[in-house]
């Protein structure tokens, strides 16, 4: 009896999860088209104005994160805080914005909308898209390392992307690590998104 309880339970989490996944990754596919035939964006600002957290207010998507070897596929949100992390991948403030100079960084749940980071390798094409267009980075490298190592995004010799998230993917509660996958940016100009 116990058992079957707690099957019911877990059942009905995993679909709650599934369905939020849906529901975010459709909002993203609407705001963000997939291409240039799709039609226009309406994001928030984003590049030099930059994206902001409105207390109170649902997390904004401003663009769309992209690993199609993966099948990685998960909408962009302003800001790292819990919110925009259960509805997406979240741009860490502080950090660059897409096409931009620096380092931008991008926090996603290893058990949602990160969980494809796993199969991340070098030499993959990681795509950023927001109101602008779409921007290439390629996979250089990735690391396992400690909460502490801020470093990881550090500022570069070229503009870059990291992806974070937590490690390792099938550990159950807090789990003690992170996965970081490093990219480069291979195109400066975007790919344009038809207005």
């Amino acid at each position: 009896m116990f058992l079957s309880v707690a099957g019911l339970i877990l059942l009905t989490v995993c679909m709650a999860v599934g369905f939020r996944m849906h529901s975010a990754r459709q909002a993203a596919e609407k705001l963000v088209p997939e291409s240039k035939e799709s039609g226009s964006a309406d994001l928030a600002p984003g590049q030099g104005e930059g994206w902001a957290v409105i207390g109170g207010v649902s997390p904004q998507v401003v663009g769309r994160v992209e690993i199609p070897s993966i099948g990685l596929v998960t909408p962009l949100l302003a800001g790292d805080d819990s919110t925009s992390l259960s509805e997406g991948a979240g741009h860490i403030p502080g950090t660059a914005y897409p096409g931009g100079l620096g380092t931008v960084g991008i926090a996603g749940h290893r058990d949602t909308h990160f969980r494809q980071l796993r199969k991340a390798a070098r030499g993959m094409d990681v795509q950023l898209t927001d109101r602008i267009g779409t921007y290439h980075y390629r996979v250089s490298s990735t690391e396992i390392v400690t909460p502490d190592k801020a470093s990881v995004l550090d500022i570069q010799s070229t503009p870059g992307l990291v992806l974070i998230t937590c490690y390792p993917f099938s550990y159950i509660g807090k789990a003690p690590k992170r996965f970081v996958v490093h990219a480069e940016l291979i195109s400066v100009a975007p790919d344009d998104v038809k207005r």
